[in-house]
Parts: structure tokens; C-alpha cells; sequence
């Protein structure tokens, strides 16, 4: 039996370091965490938890806890969160071989036999944490076993144990978020458009999707009540834009007309505006009474899943969407004055030959309807458990990751299959350069207009060679930093 009351719970860094100094991405409280912390302490455990985002002291302050903990615990996607985990894993090993280390999160969850095969992990709790982990501190305070837990991973006697998966549950059957467990003030973080806060209100995707892991979970939500608390929080504490991380914010119209207005009796949209995630089909089909509730209600932008300008592409990876839908959904997101991110995803495995001059095409089709519409290419990630990753490995497109560890190699700013040429890269990153110059945000200082002219001249006609200008760009760009300093 261990008297130790103390769990360290570790967020570790998600994105390679060169993109770490963004505001956006320090803006990301550490949620996954922040929803554990709730049942633990109800269950009895002081809570502390290091975003590698802030902490940057985290071994400091590891070692002034070490005497108190019980465990430590941490999440995970694919990608540079395996690594930077793995790093505070093989820290806590050294400083304390004895002190149990507990994974999970996304990737961990569908990975885990790899997980828990690294020396660095003991146990891996899969899918929905909040009851599972305090099972697991259970057994560890009280010296039990973990083999009536459900949904873990774990080693026992050189045996590899994974228990039945547990069932989902109602997210409001646990403790509202505690946000005394972080500085909130860290996660406001000034933007062009305003001081924006993120939270999440929601859990699974009713949606499949062949590169996603989300949809492989019911959807589950807060209740409306809960939702207006979070808002609240955050609007205390300097926030006028709040981000939601659903997966899938806008089901089910009751749903919306009564979050709108929740929203409107509490006077809240003359205080803040929000930005939801949504998919190209839900949106095509909302009704103008609708989407004039979510504006006066303060939506400011819907971010979509366009995923791809190819409808034969678009067939075999996902059910929510086409062409036709995502430009239908900007088409009446515009003409009601809410603004659109688009999220692009290229270099699938077996894609068509033609996807990538499809979905280049598609960009342009929908910047001409709504020119301040943002949108992002981000490269295919394998994650572990997707229709994508066994497809490409079936094709020989990746190799498959060997070690737990392997999966940290993945990234999605950078092409992750064998497939995906030079070419292909550069002409996907310098039609992002053009794009900014042909279209560049409000926020930021524009171009003179004969620059403007030639992006837009290269992005028509799809000539991306010798770019002169951008290098003229960067380097007026370099002197304007210069001044300020």
C-alpha cells in the first residue's frame, strides 16, 4: 500500500519544435488532462499537472514532487508528443525507477500494445480515461490488481495483459473542468482578431472517416448549462474569442437553437464571438432561420473538413462530405457574414493522379467566393488504428513503425508516405506562399498590389517555378522585423 496522494500528469509537445513559438499553439489549454484531474481529486488525489508549453522548468519541478507522487500520467498524439513523452518517461525512470508511468490519449489508445512493449511505460489506459485512471491509482495505492480494470494495457510477470474495453459514459457524470489546476491566463492569448481561449465541449464523431480516430467513438456532449459555465469562465478571465476542439460542434438543430439561445438571454455575444468545427454537409443543409440564430449568437467562423478537391478521393475515405457540399456550405456561411477556415489534407496513399491539381483548383474556387476564408494543407498522417495507415502500409507507402517510439517520425507540416515526391512537396508549399500573397488576411500588412496580381497570375495558371518575389518578400520582411527591434 503506498500513502502517496500525489499524481503528476505531463502534456507534452505536439508539434515540431521549430513551430512551437505560434501563439495559437500555446493557446491550447491541456484538456485531455484537465478532464482527468476532475474525477481524481473527487476520488481523493492532489492533482498536478506541466504543459511543456509553459513548464519549461518540468524537471525542476518533477524532482521538488517526486517524494509525494504516486504516478505520473501522460497523453499523447501521433507524432512529436510520442518523443517529448517518452523524454519525461526516461526522466521519471532515472529519477525514480519504482514510480508507475501511465500513457493514453489518442495515439496510446490504439498503439498500446507498442506503448506498454517500451521499458518507459507501465500501463496504458485506452479510450475514455476519467473512470479508468482512477481505477488504475486505486490499484496502485492500494497495492491491488489491475486485472479486473477495463480498458488498459499492461505488463505482469513478463505477460502483456489487455483487459475488455470499457463502455462509454455521459461526460456530464463527471466534475466540471478544473481550471484552478493551470494559470487560465497562460491560454489567452492575444490574436489579431481578439484574446482567444479553446475549450471542448464534446467527445466522438458520428462520421467515418478513413485517416481519423475520432469517428470511431460515439459522439457525446455537454449540457447546454455546463457549456455556458466554460464560456463564462473564460470570458473572466479576458477572453472575447473562444475556440471549440469538437470534432463535430453543429449536431443537431435543436441542439444549436437552444445553445443560441442560452447564449443570447445571457447577453453573451455582445461579450465574445466563437469559432466551431463542422462538416461541409451539416452546414450545406442548415436553413437561413438557423444560421441567423448562429450569427446573432456570435459565431464568427466555422471551421470545416474539406479535406479534398477530388470527389473520387472524397468516395473512398469519408462519408461527410464532397466538392459540392463545402462549396454550398461557404456559399451560405458568406452570405450570412460568418466567416470559414477549410482544412485540406494531400498526399494520401493511392490517391488519384489528378487529386492534387483537384484540390489546388477547389482552394481557388472557394477563395473566389469568400476571399478572407483561411485554409490549411496538411499533409496525411498514418495514425495507428486508421483505414490510411493500413492501406499504406498494404501498400508499401510507409514502413511500418517498429517500436513504440517509431511513431514520433510522423508529422503532419511534412509528407510521411514514400510516395510523395520533391515535386509534390514544393509545389504544395509554394502554392500556400502564393496564396497568402494573393489573398493575404486583413490582419496582416499587404503586398503592393503588382505582387498581388503576379500571385494571383501563378496560382491560375499554376506556374510555381522561379519565385522571385517570395524572396524579396522574405526579405522585406526580415528588415521590417529588424526595425522593430
Amino acid at each position: 500500500m503506498r500513502s502517496k496522494k500525489t499524481i503528476l500528469l505531463y502534456s507534452p509537445h505536439f508539434i515540431a519544435p521549430e513551430l512551437r513559438a505560434g501563439a495559437t499553439y500555446r493557446a491550447v489549454p491541456p484538456l485531455s488532462h484537465l478532464a482527468l484531474a476532475g474525477p481524481l481529486r473527487q476520488a481523493g488525489y492532489e492533482v498536478v499537472i506541466l504543459d511543456a508549453k509553459w513548464d519549461l522548468d518540468w524537471q525542476e519541478r518533477t524532482r521538488d514532487l517526486a517524494d509525494r507522487l504516486l504516478c505520473v500520467g501522460v497523453t499523447s498524439l501521433t507524432g512529436p508528443a510520442v518523443s517529448d513523452g517518452l523524454e519525461f518517461s526516461a526522466f521519471i525512470r532515472r529519477l525514480n525507477p519504482e514510480l508507475p508511468i501511465i500513457w493514453g490519449g489518442w495515439h496510446a489508445t490504439f498503439a498500446a500494445q507498442q506503448a506498454v512493449e517500451d521499458p518507459r511505460v507501465d500501463i496504458v489506459v485506452r479510450g475514455m480515461g476519467e473512470r479508468t485512471f482512477v481505477a488504475v491509482a486505486n490499484a496502485i495505492a492500494l497495492g491491488g490488481s489491475f486485472a479486473d480494470i477495463a480498458g488498459i494495457n499492461y505488463c505482469e510477470g513478463g505477460r502483456f495483459v489487455a483487459t475488455p474495453d470499457r463502455k462509454m459514459e455521459d461526460i456530464n457524470n463527471f466534475p466540471p473542468v478544473p481550471y484552478d489546476l493551470i494559470k487560465p491566463e497562460r491560454y489567452v492569448v492575444e490574436m489579431p482578431n481578439g484574446r482567444q481561449a479553446s475549450t471542448i465541449f464534446s467527445r466522438g464523431c458520428p462520421f467515418t472517416c478513413d485517416f481519423c480516430l475520432d469517428s470511431k467513438n460515439q459522439w457525446l456532449g455537454m449540457s447546454i448549462d455546463r457549456m455556458i459555465a466554460d464560456i463564462e469562465f473564460w470570458i473572466s478571465r479576458g477572453a472575447n474569442r473562444v475556440l471549440f476542439y469538437d470534432g463535430n460542434f453543429f449536431l443537431g438543430r435543436a441542439h444549436l437553437m437552444e445553445f443560441c439561445k442560452a447564449l443570447l438571454a445571457r447577453d453573451l455575444p455582445s461579450r465574445f464571438r466563437w469559432i466551431a468545427t463542422a462538416v461541409g454537409r451539416r452546414v450545406a443543409k442548415m436553413d437561413d432561420e438557423l444560421l441567423a440564430h448562429l450569427k446573432r449568437a456570435g459565431l464568427a467562423q466555422v471551421a470545416i473538413g474539406a479535406e479534398s478537391g477530388s470527389d473520387e478521393l472524397l468516395s473512398r475515405i469519408t462519408n461527410k462530405t464532397t466538392v459540392e457540399t463545402t462549396l454550398e456550405a461557404v456559399r451560405r456561411l458568406t452570405r450570412h457574414g460568418i466567416n470559414q477556415h477549410l482544412f485540406f489534407m494531400v498526399g494520401y496513399p493511392n490517391e488519384p493522379d489528378n487529386a492534387l491539381d483537384l484540390t489546388l483548383e477547389f482552394v481557388l474556387k472557394l477563395k473566389k467566393i469568400n476571399p478572407d476564408a483561411s485554409l490549411f494543407l496538411n499533409y496525411v498522417t498514418p495514425l495507428p488504428g486508421s483505414e490510411v495507415y493500413r492501406i499504406a502500409v498494404e501498400r508499401g507507402d510507409v514502413e511500418p513503425p517498429q517500436t513504440f517510439e517509431d511513431w514520433a517520425r510522423f508529422d503532419y507540416t511534412r509528407p510521411n508516405l514514400r510516395g510523395i515526391d520533391a515535386g509534390y512537396a514544393r509545389r504544395v508549399s509554394r502554392f500556400h506562399q502564393f496564396l497568402g500573397v494573393a489573398y493575404p488576411p486583413k490582419t496582416r500588412l499587404r503586398m503592393p498590389r503588382s505582387i498581388q496580381r503576379l500571385a494571383q497570375w501563378r496560382l491560375d495558371n499554376g506556374y510555381f517555378r522561379f519565385p522571385i518575389e517570395l524572396s524579396a518578400i522574405s526579405a522585406v520582411s526580415s528588415m521590417r522585423a529588424m526595425a522593430r527591434h
